[in-house]
């Protein structure tokens, strides 16, 4: 039998009325609970923030192959931030400085704060520190050169060539290509002196096994981050000392830190 068509129009628009009203009895409060509901999936859903940071190789802090305790150090970071995923990419010292001068790297490793020559720097130091650095003078044992003597080059008129890194000395250096390199241009008698981290030159300096290199305490520097200037530089300034803070309180700052520095150890070769 065949159902009129002016039946089966009447039957649909009923069916479509019920929908209507059925729809519009929905509490407030739970059509309000659902669209919370699709707020918060959406929240949880959101992707990490994305931070990069560019180390700069030295050999047995930060190695090519991404492992050191430096390494170690910005890992800490990232596990105890689960919003955040950093990216670690290891350089040359030189590379790694330029990528966060230019804004490619978000902050850099290594760095030791020196604020006088801060107004001429690509780039600037975090204002929180995670530790100490000792830093050893070498010099040839038969040209002996003081930490007083190259203080005093403006005073007694002369002058050293002194290899290190220049943006973190507080006199006038040459740029160090290596510690290896530095250490053997001292020997051979080619440069008077060369200033670096304790722990990363005096591990090269016994495995060159050089014997006619006199060491001498040259000073106590702050470790730092390297940032930008401007206002990414003040947004991961802070984030950096909120995160630092966060490791001390929970100690596991001290103990990646006891891996990378220690205090003057005096001793000859």
């Amino acid at each position: 039998m065949r159902v009129p068509l002016v039946r089966v129009m009447i039957l649909a628009s009923a069916i479509s009325c019920c929908i209507v009203m059925a729809s519009s009895t929905v509490p407030e409060s739970l059509q309000s609970n659902k669209l919370t509901t699709d707020a918060e999936s959406q929240e949880v859903l959101s992707p990490p923030r994305q931070i990069t940071a560019y180390l700069g190789e030295i050999p047995g802090l930060i190695n090519a192959d991404g492992c050191g305790p430096f390494v170690e150090l910005v890992k800490a970071i990232d596990r105890a931030d689960p919003e955040v995923d950093i990216y670690i990419k290891v350089f040359p010292i030189s590379r790694a400085m330029l990528g966060v001068s230019i804004g490619r790297a978000d902050f850099g490793l290594p760095a030791i704060r020196n604020n006088a020559t801060l107004n001429e720097l690509p780039y600037r130091f975090s204002s929180t520190s995670f530790g100490f650095v000792t830093h050893v003078l070498y010099t040839h044992v038969d040209k002996p050169v003081t930490r007083a003597m190259l203080f005093d080059q403006a005073q007694t008129g002369r002058t050293f060539v002194i290899e290190a890194i220049p943006d973190y000395m507080p006199i006038p250096t040459e740029p160090s290509i290596t510690i290896e390199r530095s250490l053997l241009k001292l020997s051979y008698g080619r440069i008077d002196g060369f200033i670096w981290a304790q722990e990363e030159a005096d591990m090269m300096l016994k495995k060159l096994k050089l014997t006619n290199i006199r060491r001498e305490f040259f000073g106590d520097f702050e470790d730092v981050f390297v940032i930008q200037k401007g206002a990414a530089g003040d947004e991961m300034d802070a984030y950096l000392t909120r995160m630092i803070m966060q490791l001390k309180q929970t100690g596991e700052l001290s103990q990646i830190y006891q891996t990378i520095h220690l205090s003057y150890n005096d001793w000859q070769p």
